[in-house]
């Protein structure tokens, strides 16, 4: 039998299949799954690696299913197991610096926290970092369909491409000479139109 898809928030449902569950209906325990997989996920995300998400997540249920008997009701069913997340995702971070034979084996909540957000804070410049290389990338872009197609050929081999300037000279069929000028000119214009389409540049009008 297929469980009907539940709410978090769906708190009535959520008891009675903890009540199926601990009457011997295991299989009522996918319902819960399914009702919190999103919610756990989004929270492991921000506390692990992404590839360590779902291994952990898939921990965080079997604990939770092991502890269903111990629930009590004294705070709504998702922030239970949330919790049970939150210890999942320290356990985590204890065997990982174990494994490295770190001192940090025996870290205190205080410190696994500051290991959580240490590892937040890197995945955020992470992702900040690829958003600011994306960004720039657009805007050389950009700035490489304003040259001149000549301009663009001798920008690519000579700034993008690195090539020596007797490389370019030959790709270019001109003399050594008239590619450093051709260079100079290509890189002040380049260097313009980008001044121009700088990002955050304020429009006028």
């Amino acid at each position: 039998m297929t469980e009907p898809d539940i709410r978090v928030d769906d708190e009535s449902f959520v008891l009675e299949s903890i009540r199926r569950v601990l009457d011997g209906d295991i299989e009522a325990f996918a319902a819960i799954v399914n009702a919190h997989q999103k919610l756990i996920a989004a929270d492991l995300s921000r506390r692990l690696p992404p590839q360590d998400v779902q291994e952990v997540a898939q921990d965080t249920f079997v604990r939770a299913f092991r502890s269903l008997p111990s629930y009590r009701r004294e705070a709504p069913f998702r922030i239970w197991i949330l919790r049970i997340a939150r210890h999942a995702a320290m356990d985590f971070w204890r065997k990982k610096y174990r494994r490295r034979d770190r001192p940090f084996s025996d870290l205190d909540e205080a410190a696994l926290l500051h290991v959580e957000a240490s590892q937040q804070e890197r995945l955020a410049e992470k992702k900040a970092d690829e958003e600011a290389r994306e960004s720039a990338r657009e805007w050389l872009q950009a700035a490489l369909l304003r040259l001149s197609p000549d301009d663009r050929a001798v920008i690519t081999l000579v700034e993008l491409e690195e090539r020596s300037m007797e490389d370019a000279a030959r790709r270019l069929g001109c003399g050594i000479s008239a590619v450093k000028v051709r260079a100079f000119r290509a890189r002040r214009r380049l260097k313009a139109i980008l001044k121009d389409l700088r990002p955050g540049k304020d429009e006028r009008t």
